[in-house]
């Protein structure tokens, strides 16, 4: 519209059929193929029975007669992503696109008067069968449903994003797909055609898209659209379960934040097959998150409590409260999500657990940090290599930021007298965020803390976050009134892995890997491991020489570790 206002001052003397040509000009210039706008077209193809999507972008050509398109050949922790786009080409067949695996990169040389690119490709999942918890971040396309994440699915012309505030407009077409094919993801629901304005690259390219026979839910709370997408037979719980938890999470954290200004919101929840144990994975997105669930016995409705209130929690806490760097403050925005992800559910009795539940968590988190091998890491080496790499790794700064996260929330609660606690800093550094764009550092953060601490937690911070010492739990307890046991038992794995995890490289001789008969050298052919959980077996097949031996055991020993009692004096005390 502003461009019709300037075109009617300049022309105000040009004869009236002509001025309506201009206008009707301009007006064709802000269609389809506006060329500020990407335009992706999604159509279904079944190839053989191995279904695939095949995706057309056209858009603005860089001026310079090089435009490179974006695709991340690793990320979130998956390498070789480029397996999973072929047919690469663009439409004039007299330019060929150059792929640059390595770099994330395709590059298309190209006349420099060249005003459109019509560039197109094909998605396809590169591994077989519908895949388990490892393959969760790749592109999944089945001939009953597809389930891709944004990164893994749209090219983006780079120079198109140079900035956020300049990133074009998006329209996507959904086109030629099965007719009973329910199309669903970060932005919408049941839209031929989705038109996508004022969002960020990183906005667009962390979103879910889902399609094929998910069923779809809908809650709205206080006045905004919330959906959950769910697939499959589930054996553990049934939809309107999972929609009433996740409604009530929702309002409850909302309401906590006191923040209702999402008017759209959906979370996706697709099962995963897996025998022995039970696995979960969450992924906080724009508008949604994206969860898989192992679909057997050993799961329950507890695990997407816990999951949801995690993950939701991260709409605040990560998203809109955004890490300085995201590995150094780990520590902040997966540990201190931990910590208020079993502090909503007990105080709330989400599905009624309670303080009891919370107890348990904590000490759960609790014995997982001291049995980590890389317990008192330095908080440096939590970076993106160790952090997506390994699990010890992966894990730490859940555990480290959750228990610094419990320490400060008392000891603020005990100086103030019972005046303020943690969520004060938190509301404040939700409103330096939303503000004032601040995002979190160790030394933003302790500014924040020490409003409402007598003491000066820097020194605090430094040994317990920077240099990764422990906790003085202990302490914190006698201090607090809390009962507790100084000793416990604790999860021991008893045995280390080579790098490419196929090969015992070591056996503790004191643990119950030792004793159950586990030796260096043995060739792992086969496992069933429930990391941090001492009530059930370790199940191992190892290779050794021309044979296989069974190996079971209990992954248990006894540590001077501090564990809360769960009594009722406790859960006064914990304020629940």
């Amino acid at each position: 519209m502003f461009y019709i206002v300037k075109m009617y001052r300049f022309y105000n003397k040009i004869p009236g059929i002509l001025l309506v040509l201009l206008i009707l000009g301009v007006f064709y210039q802000c269609g389809e193929d506006n060329q500020e706008r990407l335009v992706y077209t999604v159509s279904w193809y079944d190839n053989n029975g191995k279904p695939q999507l095949n995706i057309n972008l056209k858009f603005r050509a860089n001026p310079t007669g090089i435009t490179r398109l974006r695709y991340d050949n690793e990320a979130w922790g998956e390498e070789s992503l480029f397996n999973c786009i072929t047919n690469i080409k663009v439409a004039d067949t007299s330019i060929v696109p150059e792929v640059n695996r390595d770099s994330g990169w395709i590059e298309i040389r190209h006349p420099r008067a060249l005003d459109l690119i019509n560039f197109q490709y094909s998605l396809v999942q590169d591994f077989d069968g519908e895949g388990g918890s490892k393959e969760s971040y790749r592109p999944l396309i089945q001939t009953q449903y597809f389930h891709v994440f944004s990164h893994n699915m749209f090219v983006i012309p780079g120079h198109l994003m140079a900035t956020a505030e300049d990133f074009p407009d998006i329209t996507i077409n959904w086109a030629d797909f099965p007719e009973n094919f329910k199309i669903h993801n970060s932005f919408g629901t049941g839209q031929a055609k989705q038109h996508l304005s004022r969002i960020s690259i990183d906005e667009f390219h962390s979103a879910i898209f889902v399609g094929g026979d998910f069923r779809i839910y809908k809650e709205e709370i206080e006045g905004n659209a919330v959906y959950l997408a769910s697939r499959g037979n589930w054996l553990p719980f049934d939809d309107r379960e999972v929609m009433d938890v996740l409604a009530k999470t929702i309002r409850l954290q909302r309401d906590f934040w006191k923040d209702h200004s999402q008017d759209y919101f959906t979370v996706t929840l697709r099962p995963i097959s897996q025998e022995e144990g039970s696995s979960f994975r969450g992924t906080g997105l724009t508008n949604s998150f994206a969860a898989t669930i192992s679909n057997n016995k050993h799961s329950d409705i507890e695990l997407l409590v816990y999951l949801f209130n995690h993950e939701l929690q991260h709409n605040w806490i990560g998203h809109t409260i955004e890490n300085s760097n995201e590995e150094e403050e780990y520590w902040f925005s997966e540990g201190f999500t931990e910590y208020y992800a079993i502090k909503n559910i007990s105080k709330n009795q989400i599905q009624d657990l309670n303080g009891t539940y919370f107890i348990t968590q904590l000490n759960g988190i609790i014995s997982n940090l001291y049995s980590s091998p890389v317990k008192e890491a330095p908080n440096s080496e939590i970076n993106y290599d160790n952090f997506w790499s390994d699990r010890n790794y992966n894990k730490l700064p859940y555990y480290r930021g959750a228990l610094f996260a419990f320490y400060l929330d008392h000891l603020i609660v005990r100086e103030s007298l019972g005046k303020f606690s943690l969520d004060d800093v938190m509301h404040d550094l939700y409103q330096g965020a939303v503000q004032s764009d601040k995002k979190i550092t160790l030394e933003y953060f302790v500014s924040v803390v020490n409003k409402y601490s007598d003491s000066d937690i820097t020194s605090l911070a430094e040994k317990h976050i920077v240099q990764g010492k422990i906790l003085p739990l202990a302490n914190l307890f006698k201090t607090i009134g809390l009962e507790y046991k100084s000793t416990s038992e604790i999860f021991d794995l008893g045995f280390e892995l080579s790098d490419d995890e196929k090969k015992v490289v070591a056996v503790d001789k004191h643990s119950a890997a030792y004793s159950s008969g586990l030796r260096a050298g043995d060739l792992l052919v086969a496992r069933s491991i429930n990391f941090g959980n001492t009530s059930q077996q370790v199940n191992l097949t190892v290779g050794r020489g021309s044979s296989t031996k069974a190996i079971q055991y209990f992954p248990v020993k006894e540590a001077k570790v501090p564990q809360l009692v769960s009594s009722d004096s406790n859960i006064e005390l914990l304020r629940f």
